[in-house]
């Protein structure tokens, strides 16, 4: 995943200094969208963001608290030019806002099968998949009606969601909400379908047409099999006048290795370098794509299959140790557990007996189905 951060970091100045206004690449900050894999600082996309004077935002534009950032939140993040080393791309973050693919209440789950369905969408966890701590047994903890919200991606060739993360909503839910590509849209009949749902809508909807991407806001009770529209958005901010931009999630129209979108956005991977091999890419299949912005398309560079972070583990927490336990192999970094008793655990620049509370740490690790207990793959001292 850095690596691929890293050469768009050391060639693009060329590229786009090369390009100039004439193909309408706008600025040189950076941007990501990508579920938050880290904190120290905060870890998106591949690149580690100063998050320390970031604006943070929900999806609605309302300012929230940066602490209320939690692991596998699909967040889209604004920030200034790349900098750091090959193995460790660096920027300042100056904008972050949550990006959520449902909210409404739980049905028809099954935690053997790990499905459920919210607002009558399929959703699909992992091995990957993380849930908040109200939730300690993951799926297994979701009672039929509870209230949640779901961060994550939609599968277009299996028409359901995966999981990063989910979340209870305290309260009675007020609307209920699903971003994804609009199918079946009858003008004569004012309805279309969003995936398993279906919406009636009165009035002007400039944005909706047949496969555009769209945030929908419903009412919470429907009427002859369709959710009433409250409104429709965009279901995926364009990057605008930021030139380097880092994309992670699931292909959502595939025409070829070189025509497609990504999360609905459109992506020219022409004159990509792809760590892959012909065959691999497909509609539904996770890719991350490192590009410029142009004229309303990302122009990738390099593009490879998303690995959530490899052998050494999707998860990156920085900070120091607190509460040690040398006998039960945990300590306490950055609000969760950190447990290093599994064989073939890496130390960098020290050695397992080098642990100490205080001790500043960066650690790599993988996670065993929320953000409150975490297996360690590599740890380095700083």
């Amino acid at each position: 995943m850095r690596r691929a951060l890293a050469a768009l970091a050391l060639g693009l100045a060329a590229a786009v200094s090369g390009c100039g206004g004439s193909v309408g690449v706008g600025g040189t900050g950076s941007y990501s969208y990508a579920p938050i894999e880290g904190f120290g600082s905060i870890y998106v996309g591949g690149i580690e963001y100063d998050d320390s004077q970031a604006a943070v935002f929900d999806e609605d534009g309302a300012a929230i608290a940066r602490d209320s950032l939690r692991l596998g939140m699909v967040v889209e993040v604004e920030g200034g030019e790349i900098g750091g080393s090959e193995a460790a791309p660096r920027a300042q973050a100056h904008r972050i806002r949550t990006s959520t693919e449902l909210v409404g209440l739980a049905s028809a789950v099954n935690a053997a099968a790990g499905t459920l369905k919210v607002f009558d969408q399929t959703v699909r966890v992992d091995a990957y998949t993380l849930f908040d701590a109200g939730l300690p047994e993951g799926l297994a903890s979701v009672a039929e009606g509870a209230a949640l919200e779901v961060f994550g991606s939609y599968d277009v060739a299996s028409t359901s969601f995966l999981a990063t993360r989910i979340a209870l909503r305290a309260g009675t839910l007020a609307e209920y909400r699903v971003r994804g590509p609009v199918q079946e849209l009858d003008a004569a009949a004012r309805s279309f379908r969003i995936g398993a749902a279906r919406f009636s809508y009165e009035g002007a909807q400039p944005l909706l047409a047949e496969g555009a991407w769209l945030r929908v806001r419903a009412e919470t009770v429907p009427a002859a099999g369709r959710w009433k529209l409250r409104d429709a958005g965009a279901g995926m901010r364009p990057p605008q006048a930021l030139a380097r931009v880092k994309l992670r999630g699931p292909i959502t129209r595939y025409a070829s290795d070189a025509d497609f979108d990504l999360n609905g956005q459109r992506v020219d991977a022409r004159g990509a370098a792809f760590d892959g091999h012909p065959g691999d890419l497909a509609l539904g299949k996770a890719v991350e794509v490192d590009g410029v912005w142009n004229k309303g398309v990302v122009v990738a560079t390099r593009m490879r299959l998303d690995d959530h972070g490899g052998a050494q583990g999707g998860i990156t927490l920085q900070g120091t140790i607190g509460a040690l336990d040398s006998v039960a192999k945990t300590f306490a970094l950055r609000g969760s557990t950190v447990s290093y008793g599994a064989s073939g655990v890496q130390f960098e620049g020290g050695s397992e007996a080098d642990l100490a509370n205080g001790r500043a740490v960066t650690v790599k690790a993988v996670s065993h189905g929320h953000d409150t207990l975490l297996s360690a793959r590599r740890i380095a001292f700083n």
